[in-house]
């Protein structure tokens, strides 16, 4: 496929509970995009605030403790920037500008389309309490699934979890789309 350069990122959001697979899908999605010539940013939200970039024994762990409010790391191939502070969505958004795609794991709330994954059909209530979604991605059979729900959900793709590159080859027929509605 040919390079495709827009004037802002197209952005998917994966949501959904714990354990859903929201994770899984984004590497799947960020493989096959990267492969089809895009350049993908991932943004995941930790709504517990538990990771940890720097390790003991680092050098940028060492700053950390020292008191650095930013640590950038930089090699010929890879940059990396913690700072403690939060940074808003938006502005991250506005950092990544230049990539192709943005894939958000998580931020319910933000309006950008979603991507709901669902593992049990009690799941399928996020599409009634969020906005912009546009799509489920389901481990459930999809066909009793659509039928439970087709007249609650006029205009919403189904796909299976098992179909990442269709969803990946989805995603990318919705590039054109988009950039029609941007003009």
């Amino acid at each position: 496929m040919s390079e495709i350069r827009s004037t802002s990122p197209h952005i998917i959001q994966i949501v959904g509970y714990k354990n859903s697979g929201k994770s899984t899908l984004i590497a799947a999605l960020t493989r096959y995009l990267t492969s089809a010539g895009r350049r993908v940013a991932v943004i995941k939200h930790d709504g517990h605030d538990h990771f940890e970039m720097d390790h003991e024994g680092t050098d940028s762990y060492s700053f950390a403790q020292a008191g650095a409010d930013a640590i950038v790391v930089m090699s010929e191939k890879r940059t990396a920037l913690i700072e403690r502070q939060a940074t808003p969505l938006e502005n991250m958004i506005k950092y990544l500008s230049a990539y192709d795609w943005i894939l958000i794991e998580g931020y319910k709330l933000a309006p950008y389309p979603k991507l709901i994954m669902v593992r049990e059909e009690k799941d399928l209530s996020l599409k009634d309490t969020l906005q912009d979604v546009i799509g489920i991605v389901s481990w459930l059979d999809l066909e009793h699934d659509k039928r439970e729900c087709m007249e609650d959900s006029e205009g919403l793709v189904w796909h299976s979890v098992h179909e990442a590159e269709d969803i990946a080859r989805w995603l990318v027929s919705r590039e054109c789309h988009e950039e029609k509605r941007r003009l």
